[in-house]
C-alpha cells in the first residue's frame, strides 16, 4: 500500500472508528510522549488525524514499558534511535475522547537533528522554543512550559 493510502485509510477509516469505540467502551490507555531536544529546539510532529502540533510518541503495546514504547514509537514515526531518557517530565491523566488516558512524557536530548517522517505523520519540524507554531496542542504546550520552568515528575491533569 502506497505512503498516501496508508494516510487516506487511517485518517478517514481507522481513527475514526477508534474514536467511537472510545466513546462507546471507554478504555483505559496508556501512551508514552517525548520531549525530543536538539539544541535550542524542539522536534513537534503533526499526526494525520489532528490539526495540531503535539509531542511524538504514542501508545504501549502488550507487556511494554513506558520508555520501551517511546523508544519503538520513536523509531517507527521519525526513525530516531535513542540511547538515554535525561529524565520523566510527568505522568499525566485525560478523559478526553472518552478514553481514560495515562501519558507519560520524557525528555530526550539528542546528538543529531536528522529524521526520517514516516507515513504515518502529516508533517515533523523542529522549531525554536520561541518560535512555536500557533496551532499547537494545548497540552504539548502546557508541557513545554513546564520543562521550561524546571519542573520534574510531575502528576497531574492532561
Amino acid at each position: 500500500m502506497t505512503s498516501n493510502l496508508k494516510q487516506f485509510f487511517f485518517k478517514y477509516f481507522v481513527y475514526p472508528l477508534a474514536r467511537l469505540y472510545w466513546k462507546v467502551f471507554s478504555p483505559r490507555t496508556i501512551g508514552a510522549r517525548a520531549i525530543l531536544l536538539f539544541e535550542n529546539k524542539i522536534l513537534l510532529v503533526k499526526n494525520l488525524n489532528l490539526p495540531y502540533w503535539t509531542m511524538p510518541g504514542g501508545g504501549l503495546d502488550r507487556r511494554e514499558t513506558p520508555e520501551q514504547c517511546l523508544r519503538r514509537e520513536l523509531k517507527e514515526e521519525l526513525a530516531i534511535s535513542i540511547e538515554n531518557i535525561e529524565c520523566q517530565l510527568g505522568t499525566y491523566r485525560s478523559s478526553k475522547e472518552g478514553k481514560r488516558d495515562e501519558i507519560h512524557v520524557f525528555v530526550v536530548r539528542l546528538l543529531s537533528n536528522k529524521f526520517e517522517k514516516q507515513w504515518e505523520l502529516a508533517d515533523a519540524v523542529w522549531f525554536l522554543f520561541d518560535d512555536l507554531p500557533e496551532n499547537i496542542s494545548q497540552a504539548t504546550l502546557r508541557r513545554i512550559e513546564e520543562y521550561s520552568e524546571g519542573k520534574r515528575n510531575i502528576e497531574e491533569v492532561w
